[in-house]
């Protein structure tokens, strides 16, 4: 059985005072193999912004704060753990822009990566396009 706590604030550092909601997303055997883990939701408020739950069972689970829903993985621990890495590990990793796009200010039209033979070899370039010029593979 673990118990979670985790400090929560909004961006001012104002203490969160609304109750904090753990579930399990799923009907599953307990972590002792002797019960079964319905989807009942636990509701637990913040004293001075800090959340303590009571023991939960480890497994995957469910924590509601305001709007927003979380899947996590309760560990098995005999000390309290944060929640913020339970949500942290579960959140899918941001996209990345690099590559995505380019804004373009006005006038160019695409964008080409060219080595420097390549854009030597350009008889008259492009005035639409923006080119990335590399050195020549050696």
């Amino acid at each position: 059985m673990t118990v979670i706590t985790e400090t929560l604030v909004d961006v001012a550092g104002t203490p969160h005072t609304e109750a904090v909601f753990f579930s399990s997303y799923i009907l599953r055997e307990n972590d002792d193999g002797n019960a079964i883990v319905t989807t009942s939701v636990r509701s637990y408020t913040p004293v001075d912004g800090v959340v303590t739950t009571e023991d939960l069972d480890p497994g995957p689970a469910r924590v509601r704060i305001g709007m927003n829903t979380y899947d996590i993985e309760i560990p098995e621990s005999a000390t309290p753990v944060r929640l913020w890495p339970l949500i942290e590990t579960g959140l899918p990793e941001p996209p990345s822009l690099v590559g995505n796009y380019v804004i373009n200010g006005g006038g160019i039209a695409r964008v080409q990566k060219l080595t420097e033979s390549e854009y030597a070899a350009l008889a008259l370039p492009d005035p639409e396009t923006e080119y990335s010029v590399v050195p020549d593979p050696e």
